[in-house]
Formats: C-alpha cells, sequence, structure tokens
C-alpha cells in the first residue's frame, strides 16, 4: 500500500509539472509573445486554461496517450506524431523533478500538506523562470500564488505561522532593494524589488543567509560560464528572477533536510520568537 501511495504522488506530481511547464510556455505566448495583441486579457487567460494540449509548432492537438507523465515524452520518440518537430527535453525532466519533489518531500516529513504545497510552489516559481529568462521579467500576478503556497509550506512543516521575525527579514530586504533601485542606476529591476523581500520572507531566519548567498552565487557564475569570450561582465543584464526561483527551491529543500535530521526544534524556536 505504501508504494502504490508513492506511486499515486508521484503521478500527482508529475502531472503538475506537465500543467506548469505548459502554463508558462502559454504565458509567454498570450502575455509576452506572438498572441499578446489576440483579444483582451480575459480571453487571453481562458485560452491559457482551456486551450487542449498541442504542438508549438503545427497546433495538432496531442493525444491522451501521449500526454502521459514522463512516459509519454518516450513514447512519441520525443516528436511531434504530425509534423515530427523534435520535443524539448525539458518535458520529461521537469515532470520527473515535479513527481519526485512531491514523493520524497512526503517521504521526509510525512506530511502530505507539505509536500503539495511545495509541488504548487515550484510550479509558480517555474513561471517565473520562464519569463524573467525569457524576456527579463517577473510576473507580478504570481507572487501572491508563491507567497500564500510558500506560507503553506512553512505552516506544513513547522506549525508555526510567520512572525515578527519574517517581517523583520521582509523589511530589511525591502529596505536594501529599494535603496539599490533608486541609488544605483540600471542595477535593479523593478521586478526584483517586489520578489526578493517575498522570497527573503517566505525562506525565514536564518534561511534567508542561504537563500541570498545561493541566488548571487548562481547568478555570478552561470553569467560567467556563459559570457561571450573577451565579454565583459559590466552592465550585463542577468535575470535575477531566476536564481532568485532557483535559490528559494534550495532554500525549502534545506529546511526538508533540517526538518528530517531532527533539527526542526531550533527552527521553531526563531519562529516563535
Amino acid at each position: 500500500m505504501d508504494a502504490i501511495f508513492y506511486i499515486l504522488l508521484f503521478v500527482f506530481g508529475s502531472s503538475l509539472g506537465s500543467f506548469y511547464v505548459t502554463t508558462a510556455e502559454r504565458i509567454l505566448t498570450y502575455f509576452y509573445g506572438k498572441k499578446r495583441k489576440t483579444g483582451d486579457w480575459k480571453t487571453r487567460l481562458v485560452s491559457i486554461a482551456t486551450i487542449p494540449s498541442h504542438c508549438q509548432s503545427c497546433g495538432a492537438k496531442i493525444s491522451s496517450f501521449y500526454l502521459l507523465p514522463v512516459f509519454g515524452f518516450f513514447f512519441s520518440k520525443g516528436r511531434c506524431r504530425h509534423c515530427h518537430t523534435k520535443l524539448g527535453i525539458h518535458y520529461p525532466l521537469s515532470e520527473f523533478l515535479f513527481g519526485l519533489v512531491t514523493s520524497l518531500s512526503f517521504y521526509a516529513t510525512d506530511s502530505l500538506l507539505f509536500s503539495i504545497s511545495t509541488t504548487f510552489l515550484l510550479g509558480h516559481l517555474v513561471i517565473s523562470i520562464f519569463t524573467d529568462a525569457t524576456y527579463f521579467s517577473l510576473d507580478y500576478e504570481n507572487l501572491p500564488f508563491i507567497l500564500f503556497f510558500g506560507t503553506i509550506a512553512n505552516f506544513a512543516l513547522f506549525g508555526a505561522l510567520p512572525g515578527l521575525t519574517e517581517l523583520y527579514v521582509f523589511l530589511g530586504f525591502g529596505f536594501f532593494y529599494v535603496l539599490i533601485y533608486f541609488v544605483v542606476k540600471q542595477g535593479m529591476g523593478l521586478g526584483d524589488v517586489f520578489f526578493a523581500p517575498v522570497f527573503a520572507f517566505l525562506a525565514g531566519h536564518p534561511f534567508w543567509i542561504l537563500f541570498l548567498n545561493t541566488s548571487y552565487t548562481l547568478a555570478i557564475v552561470v553569467t560567467f560560464l556563459t559570457r561571450k569570450k573577451g565579454e565583459s561582465l559590466r552592465g550585463k543584464m542577468i535575470p535575477m528572477g531566476v536564481y532568485f526561483s532557483i535559490a528559494l527551491f534550495f532554500t525549502y529543500l534545506a529546511k526538508v533536510m533540517y526538518y528530517y535530521l531532527g533539527l526542526e526544534g531550533f527552527l521553531e524556536d526563531d519562529y516563535e520568537s
């Protein structure tokens, strides 16, 4: 019975992964890309939620058999069955990651609420990654969902809602990023000013240190390794929303490890202080 339950958790998580990756791609198309001027925003929002899964190249509807999480990609041999366009490997990889996160987070915490809320949180982080990586833009409508599911995940893990400590973290990050935004010319995007304090708030104390260090370390390393030969890093645009999102996900993994290793009492004291 345990094995069946974990299989069901994996299927649920991988299905959510498929949904969120598809949603992220549709947001790019209908709100940032070639169809951003098609009808009003309500029409485009309905299109995102209701249009059946289809090939991005030829528009052909994808049959249910090939929509199976993870395996559907390999059943189709990684190509559209109509136009034979090669599909991205990110589809099965993201589905597998979501399924793994859902099942392993439950294994480590024994909390179904944490497992599900963390999976939804990851989905909305993926949307932020897609929009910022493609257009250097963070979707503000996505932020309340991140805040909601992140707060629920924290509550499920530690049994307490954010307190004064988290508020201080939020205010500290908010003041710091607003200051950078107005003082340093082109040093910070407005989306980062809104997103970074909320992400730090969700990370909480002392995990905000891990969140901050991880995000900027990733940004520096990836930017350095992917730059063109001889290209200066000065003035180079960096999609910090991508690295903030990845860092917040790693932060929640660290929280799970603390919980799993039996150190949650230390963290609960911080939440109650």
